[in-house]
């Protein structure tokens, strides 16, 4: 696949692009350096200089000798397949570290034009009757971090209870037709719009909230 036709599917699901970068540093991080001992290394090394040695000389090397060699020769490789590849994720990781860090430069540029070109704008009407969309987006990343970062959706809405105890407005405690309280209904609209823009996560699991990790 091109590039634009890659850079045209995350423009459509740019999160995505988020969630594979977490993958691939959680990949990355599991490769660890090899637990094998040195010495079993040094001892294959001191083994096949012996039986070089000895083949040079004419004589034939011990078969416990040869034997020795072999075992320890599965070692070796493990090591420095080990070594290698915890080798590459800390090339990786680092390089990601970059990258991101100028992502996230330009980044916070785009979003200051953007706000800077917004400012002019007139502002939104302002809530009188209901509580604004901004407060209860405020309201569940505090009860989300109340709960350690995730909850049920039911202990999320619990938290912002007990935190807007006194602060709710008319509206917020009307019913619609089916019984749902206001306040509710548009916490979860709120949520939605916090999945698209990147705080909670996506696909946390049926009834799940989950503040996304930085």
């Amino acid at each position: 696949m091109k590039l634009s036709a890659e850079i045209e599917r995350y423009m459509k699901e740019p999160l995505k692009l988020i969630d594979i970068l977490d993958e691939v540093v959680k990949k990355s991080a599991q490769k660890k350096a090899s637990e094998i001992q040195v010495d079993r290394l040094v001892q294959f090394n001191e083994i096949s200089k012996t039986i070089d040695r000895l083949k040079e000389a004419g004589a034939e090397a011990p078969e416990e000798l040869r034997r020795l060699k072999i075992a320890l020769s599965h070692d070796v490789d493990e090591y420095e397949k080990a070594t290698t590849a915890h080798q590459n994720a800390i090339f990786i990781l680092k390089e990601l570290e970059i990258r991101l860090g100028n992502s996230l430069t330009e980044v916070r540029a785009a979003l200051t034009r953007i706000n800077l070109k917004s400012s002019s704008k007139p502002k939104s009407r302002h809530y009188v009757k209901r509580t604004s969309p901004g407060i209860l987006a405020k309201e569940i990343k505090k009860a989300l971090r109340q709960l350690g970062g995730s909850g049920k959706k039911v202990d999320v809405f619990e938290k912002m209870k007990l935190s807007m105890e006194g602060k709710f407005k008319p509206q917020d405690l009307e019913r619609d037709s089916q019984g749902n309280l206001n306040w509710e209904k548009w916490a979860v609209t709120e949520k939605m719009k916090m999945i698209k823009a990147g705080v909670i996560k996506a696909g946390a699991g049926f009834g799940i909230w989950e503040l996304r990790r930085k």
